[in-house]
């Protein structure tokens, strides 16, 4: 019987340019104007390293929904998100997970 713990494996995935360009887009639209510089820093952040990470994003959608929604999810992030070991509690679900915005065929 092993009984090693077993290591979670991370993802070691690179943010292309283009989603690079959409968190910078998403942080932007909902960063507040009086603290502009370190909020937008904060949302890009936390959402590189969930999308790289954690759990994919789907940016795409996430950038042409509404603000609340995405403050929502950032809201979320803030909270739970452990930015140290890049997990994110099996009981939270983002509204813009990958996951529930796949095509279906």
């Amino acid at each position: 019987m092993n009984t090693q713990p077993s290591i979670p494996v991370k993802r070691n995935h690179v943010v292309s340019a283009e989603d690079n360009a959409l968190i910078e887009k998403i942080a932007a639209r909902v960063a507040p104007r009086n603290s502009h510089k370190r909020a937008f820093d904060l949302a890009c952040t936390m959402l590189t390293e969930c999308h790289r990470l954690c759990r994919p994003l789907a940016l795409a959608k996430m950038a042409a929904a509404d603000a609340d929604q995405i403050r929502g999810d950032l809201s979320t992030l803030r909270q739970h998100f452990d930015i140290g070991s890049c997990t994110l509690p099996h009981t939270v679900n983002l509204r813009f997970e990958a996951r529930f915005w796949q095509e279906k065929s």
